[in-house]
């Protein structure tokens, strides 16, 4: 044979190599591209929303001393990173968009993240399933565009679970240095990362127990680094506003059920997840139903003709049962402390266990036989990307509180009342100094005579203050009515009403000089 000839043979499987991998990262870079597509639009456009209020609370103090004083204060029940992160995003212009933007990079930068996962673990083929399924999951989707800590929660566990595999590989102290250093990070985002976090170090003294002692010590300096933040930690574990979820989210089977299952594949919406079939629809669910089952006998088929399932041979074996402990970690983890001490089982309290139960979902996806595991695929990322699309539908989008402040200074006249109420349709007192009540006020620009709040104590003021001037009640349509209801308004007809779409409806209702028609 030719020297040439040869060489070009022994080049050939090298070239093919390069070749499958710039195809990889290919589809890689649209897959990021429309993960960024679907966030971004939805982070800028949507008003704040429930607990975001707490976020721009602090993130709009006028120095960082005043942001961490608020994450101390008892009503703030997360550590401080996101905060720190989000009152540095907040000076660089609107506040109302930029504390948002944390969320938005990391769930974006969750989608290399977990491609890397999957790629490393299974092989590239999972790793861009799963990148995609993390790029349409309206769960995930949500909460990347939510001025909170959960998206940046996930994507820390996920780069500390990375880590964790490439030091297992190469031994090295960068590597467990840095995995040491994402573990910390995690746990200064939010408590619930140390249900994951212990999950990784159990799998390591199951699965790879010659670098148990490095794994620890990476475990040792995390810990050593969080320690400032313990006495945070008391003040949050005494915080009277841990009750607030049990009193609005009881922990019961039937929201275990609801709340994992709105985890899992989406929505999710403050205390109050929708369900699945409102969101999905019969078909969407049957949909998602059968691209599992198909995925099930594509593995069952397999088995048949080969008398083997390399997803359980190791090492991917080993890597699937990682996978699996981190998506279940943390729902164990919330329902056990929900058990023996306050509720705190809610969706957003689950996504530490997101980028797990992604990577799982897509190696049990592409584990089949073909044909029948591509139309498992095919069908399970059809479907979500449905989702995805849904998310931008006004219904399943954040309250309209810019639009319904933009109509109040259009057409409430100087000295016009404005009993602005909580945007969350839930019960308990509505308004005072909690944030949620002024998600409308925020984006006003004119100093109406404002009202947060119905009760004994300011009705007397409302009845006066509206004589002879125009009272609007603005919020969602439950607080309304209920605050049409003590003002003694529901004989009197509106002069004018202006509906809003929403995950939580919203209305505002006008009365012209309703002070002297109210009820005494």
């Amino acid at each position: 044979m030719h020297p040439t000839s040869g060489a070009a043979t022994e080049r050939a499987p090298s070239e093919g190599a390069r070749s499958a991998t710039r195809n990889e990262l290919i589809c890689l870079a649209v897959i990021v591209l429309a993960a960024a597509v679907i966030r971004i639009p939805q982070g800028v456009s949507q008003s704040l929303f429930g607990d975001e209020l707490w976020a721009y609370v602090s993130a709009t103090q006028g120095d960082l001393s005043g942001a961490l004083d608020g994450v101390r204060g008892g009503e703030e029940l997360t550590p401080p990173l996101f905060t720190l992160l989000s009152w540095t995003s907040a000076r660089l212009g609107d506040p109302t968009v930029l504390i948002r933007l944390p969320s938005m990079l990391a769930g974006i930068a969750l989608i290399p993240t977990i491609f890397e996962l999957g790629r490393r673990a299974f092989d590239s083929r999972v790793g861009l399933v799963a990148a995609l399924i993390a790029t349409l999951n309206p769960f995930l989707i949500w909460y990347s565009v939510e001025a909170r800590a959960y998206s940046l929660v996930a994507l820390l566990v996920a780069l500390s679970t990375l880590s964790l595999l490439i030091a297992l590989e190469h031994r090295e102290l960068r590597w467990w240095a840095a995995y040491a250093f994402f573990t910390c990070a995690a746990m200064y985002t939010h408590y619930t990362a140390l249900f994951v976090l212990v999950a990784q170090l159990l799998w390591v003294a199951l699965a790879e127990r010659s670098a148990l002692k490095a794994a620890l010590a990476s475990n040792a300096l995390a810990v050593l680094v969080f320690l400032p933040w313990v006495p945070g930690l008391r003040e949050d574990l005494d915080s009277p506003f841990r009750q607030s979820i049990g009193f609005l989210a009881p922990f019961d089977f039937d929201n275990v059920v609801r709340f994992t299952a709105s985890w899992a594949f989406g929505p999710s919406v403050g205390f109050h997840p929708a369900s699945l079939r409102s969101f999905w629809g019969t078909a969407g669910i049957l949909l998602l139903a059968a691209g599992f089952v198909v995925a099930g006998l594509a593995l069952a088929e397999r088995y048949r003709q080969t008398r083997r399932l390399p997803l359980l041979e190791s090492p991917r074996g080993r890597y699937l049962l990682l996978f699996a402990m981190l998506a279940v970690a943390t729902p164990v983890g919330v329902a056990i402390a929900s058990a023996v001490g306050d509720d705190i089982f809610l969706p957003r309290n689950l996504i530490a266990s997101s980028p797990g139960l992604t990577v799982v979902m897509a190696a049990v996806l592409v584990g089949g036989a073909s044909p029948l595991r591509w139309v498992a695929v095919t069908t399970v990322v059809a479907t979500f990307s449905l989702g995805a699309a849904r998310s931008f539908e006004a219904r399943w989008e954040r309250p309209q509180f810019e639009a319904m402040a933009a109509y109040l200074d259009r057409n409430a006249e100087p000295g016009a009342v404005v009993v602005s109420l909580p945007g969350l349709g839930v019960g308990g007192e509505p308004g005072g100094s909690i944030p949620p009540s002024r998600s409308i006020t925020i984006y006003s620009g004119e100093p109406h005579e404002w009202a947060h709040t119905v009760n004994a104590g300011s009705i007397p003021q409302i009845r006066r203050a509206s004589r002879g001037t125009s009272l609007f009640l603005a919020g969602d349509t439950n607080s309304v009515g209920l605050a049409r209801g003590a003002l003694g308004l529901d004989g009197v007809e509106p002069v004018a009403q202006v509906d809003y779409d929403g995950v939580v409806p919203t209305t505002i209702l006008k009365f012209d000089d309703p002070g002297r028609r109210m009820a005494g």
